[in-house]
């Protein structure tokens, strides 16, 4: 089974690593930048760098994009046109533009399109939806969550920030889009968001053209209330949550790579330690697509799961403008 990934910064370096891991092959790859390409064919022989996005997709049965937030939705209908399966990197697109006719193109046409929201695979992640769906919190009343890191120190070490699509807004750079994990991961577990008040904005003295902070309140179908903050300039890189429940807390703590669970009634926290490793949660991703180009799965995040997020970013945006709440 061929499969192409289009896109190779270090997420198109790791996802191309492995598949190759779990065993697909043949695996094409390209990237619009020549240096991008000959690096990764230093790196990666066992994959075939081709000159042309056209030849990496050719014949592919899964096509994996993994290129600036801009170019998603016609790399996507690309796909579709070859009849390929499709794995977009987040956020699925950089706009909700076109999204649903090309969602709706692959429904018709039996192809399936995954968001990578990679959090969806984390063991503690995993844990901390089968407490909740067991009831270990009660109704939830009030969620928090904090995602953030710092662009120069985190993601760029040795770089410069400045020439990467993450510090223009044009190509779909800034904290909301990139950090909408945490929008995913709140969404997955305390369910859909309704509306919410945003400011959206830039802040620090990162030389960006884009948002640097995202902070979110929020209100859930069910009635409660939560807070999703996302930043790009936390020199402590960071990533957890709290939900707090009629008859208990939950959190996730992601360095201390643990789930504690409150229980009012024993008066104590249990704490869940994982022995998971990073890479961990992408190689189960890499599983899963596999898993849903040869018709045993179907996506945990599916493209429409994908665009119910992007509603959010967008209604996030229209909040942050117009200093008012917003319906999503």
């Amino acid at each position: 089974m061929k499969l192409a990934i289009i896109g190779l910064g270090s997420i198109g370096r790791r996802h191309l690593g492995n598949f190759h891991t779990i065993g697909v092959a043949p695996l094409a790859a390209w990237d619009a930048d020549a240096g991008a390409r000959a690096a990764a064919a230093r790196q990666l022989p066992f994959a075939t760098i081709t000159e042309t996005l056209e030849a990496a997709v050719d014949g592919a049965a899964g096509v994996v994009v993994c290129t600036p937030p801009d170019s998603h939705l016609a790399l996507g209908r690309l796909a579709a046109d070859r009849r390929a399966h499709v794995m977009v990197e987040k956020p699925l697109t950089q706009t909700v533009e076109g999204v649903e006719a090309w969602l709706r193109d692959c429904d018709a046409t039996g192809l399936r399109v995954l968001t990578a929201y990679n959090w969806r695979y984390w063991p503690p992640m995993l844990l901390a939806e089968r407490l909740l769906k067991e009831g270990r919190i009660g109704a939830l009343h009030a969620a928090r969550t904090e995602y953030a890191y710092h662009l120069p120190h985190h993601r760029y070490p040795g770089r410069d920030y400045r020439q990467f699509y993450m510090a223009k807004a044009a190509q779909g750079g800034g904290c909301l889009l990139d950090e909408s994990h945490a929008i995913d991961y709140m969404r997955w577990l305390c369910g859909e968001i309704v509306e919410l008040s945003a400011v959206v904005d830039r802040i620090s003295n990162l030389e960006i053209d884009t948002d640097d902070i995202a902070d979110l309140t929020v209100r859930f179908e069910s009635g409660a209330v939560g807070n999703i903050h996302m930043n790009l300039f936390a020199w402590n890189m960071h990533s957890h949550f709290e939900f707090m429940g009629e008859g208990g807390v939950l959190q996730w703590r992601r360095f201390e790579n643990e789930i504690r669970l409150f229980d009012p009634k024993a008066d104590r926290w249990e704490i869940y330690p994982s022995t998971a490793q990073l890479n961990d949660m992408y190689v189960e991703e890499a599983r899963h697509f596999v898993a849903c180009i040869r018709g045993e799965a179907m996506p945990k995040c599916d493209g429409w799961d994908g665009l119910k997020t992007m509603k959010v970013i967008e209604a996030a945006r229209r909040s942050a403008a117009e200093h008012r709440w917003v319906k999503v």
